[in-house]
């Protein structure tokens, strides 16, 4: 006789559905509207985890969350790939209680329930707009974005999908307290990270502009190297290469 569960909260896992068709021809495979329509029902509910095609041999890779194996095959029931006739379907439990885990396990709400789902910028204050766009742009290499000549408003980032940076410079008719507070705010650590291809090759492009590093190149416990260095402003920001965060 099996034992029973004990009780209490049954642990988080992830299912691994992997199909493998017998060819890779568009025509016989799911349509992509169908295949994103499924796709988009398990964001909804919290449950994607991750998807993608499988290329040797063709096919496709679903991960997603949940609490039992039943409750992962409700999950796939609909699942476009299941109907297809000349292919292998395949349902595998992963417990990362014994093999660790890479991904959030914790279920988030479903869409629409004022879950966060992107950083979107990040304000670092500046007393010229254009001397700062010279720096972010022409030193540090990030894209100007939006640039507002009538609201002074600037954007810059790293690429599409990145979050940005915008600049702002105060302007005494925001009035008090919010002119001053704004104003105290630059020249301070702005908390912001970047990750580098090359320490050492970023301190020198910040020497050659006679930018001033506050502090490295340094090695860390984690086994990366980290700089800190500041803007034209005063603000400071950490740059960091290796596999870990600092």
């Amino acid at each position: 006789m099996a034992p029973r569960d004990k009780p209490g909260r049954r642990p988080k896992r992830i299912y691994l559905r992997i199909v493998r068709a017998a060819t890779d021809d568009p025509s016989s495979l799911p349509p992509p509207r169908v295949m994103k329509a499924f796709l988009d029902g398990l964001e909804r509910v919290g449950r994607l985890v991750a998807h993608g095609p499988l290329t040797d041999p063709p096919g496709d890779l679903l991960i997603v969350r949940a609490r039992e194996f039943d409750e992962a095959k409700r999950v796939v029931r609909t699942d476009p790939w299941s109907k297809l006739s000349e292919a292998s379907y395949a349902l595998y439990e992963w417990n990362p209680q014994h093999l660790g885990s890479g991904v959030n396990l914790d279920l988030p709400p479903s869409r629409g329930s004022g879950r966060l789902t992107l950083l979107q910028r990040v304000a670092v204050v500046v007393s010229d707009r254009d001397r700062a766009i010279q720096f972010y742009r022409d030193v540090l290499g990030l894209e100007l974005r939006i640039q507002d000549e009538e609201t002074g408003y600037v954007e810059l980032s790293l690429g599409k999908g990145a979050a940005a940076l915008s600049l702002v410079v105060p302007r005494p008719e925001w009035g008090e307290p919010y002119y001053s507070e704004a104003r105290a705010r630059m020249g301070t650590r702005t908390g912001i990270a970047f990750r580098t291809d090359s320490v050492p090759a970023l301190q020198l492009r910040l020497k050659h502009v006679d930018a001033r590093v506050t502090e490295g190149p340094r090695d860390q416990p984690w086994g990366g190297r980290t700089l800190r260095f500041v803007d034209p402003d005063g603000n400071e920001f950490l740059a960091f290469e290796g596999t870990s965060h600092s």
